[in-house]
């Protein structure tokens, strides 16, 4: 009895060994991961937040176009095969890449650089700037710029503009004034864009809803 004891607490130490090593290899691997992904973010800053966008937005619009997919699939009986649009995806990738990272990396710098600190009053100033004077003026930039590479023209943008972008400014305050609290609060500037496009994942899935719902309208 003493004997099967002894083999099975041997047992139970190597298993938990064996756990313990990999749960630390797991943990060494994130490590580096991150501490690889911070030098670059040093050493190629708009770089490296262009490609993290240019993923992430493909990304979201891939999801989107699942979910579409699976509602469809849902209020229609006749099966349908589930395809993607590459090139819409292609262009929110574009768009994240080009667009997006370089304007938002530059933007939080500005903001870092002309309202520095972390206090509570700094982090709602700079909420203030991003959410009432930034945002209103991005999102119809975003959306044209998005619309002109699908090879709309200004005179159906517009209108589109006109109707919509006031519902987009209001569904974009409530997602991203507290996300950019937290961020201008907690979250380093290197990291900012980063965080910006985790959150913005959600968002872009909205986005690419949206902008595509208008484009099938026209």
């Amino acid at each position: 009895m003493s004997i099967r004891i002894s083999s099975t607490a041997r047992l139970i130490r190597r298993k938990i060994r064996h756990s313990s090593s990999s749960s630390f290899s797991s943990s060494s691997k994130q490590s580096n991961f991150f501490q690889w992904y911070s030098e670059k973010l040093e050493t190629h800053p708009i770089l490296t937040k262009a490609i993290t966008s240019g993923v992430i937005s493909g990304s979201a619009d891939l999801i989107c176009q699942a979910i579409s997919y699976q509602k469809r699939a849902a209020e229609n009986e006749e099966e349908e095969e589930l395809t993607f649009d590459l090139a819409r995806t292609g262009r929110f990738t574009l768009m994240g890449s080009a667009f997006v990272a370089p304007i938002v990396h530059n933007w939080y710098g500005l903001l870092g650089s002309r309202i520095p600190g972390k206090s509570i009053s700094v982090v709602l100033k700079r909420l203030f700037c991003d959410q009432i004077l930034f945002a209103p003026l991005f999102i119809p930039s975003f959306m044209t710029a998005l619309f002109t590479l699908e090879g709309q023209d200004m005179n159906s943008i517009l209108p589109v503009l006109k109707r919509d972008v006031p519902d987009v400014v209001v569904s974009n305050w409530t997602l991203w004034i507290p996300a950019m609290f937290v961020n201008f609060a907690y979250i380093p500037l290197q990291w900012q864009v980063l965080y910006s496009n985790c959150v913005g994942l959600v968002w872009n899935i909205y986005v690419s809803w949206k902008t595509q719902e208008e484009s099938k309208s026209n």
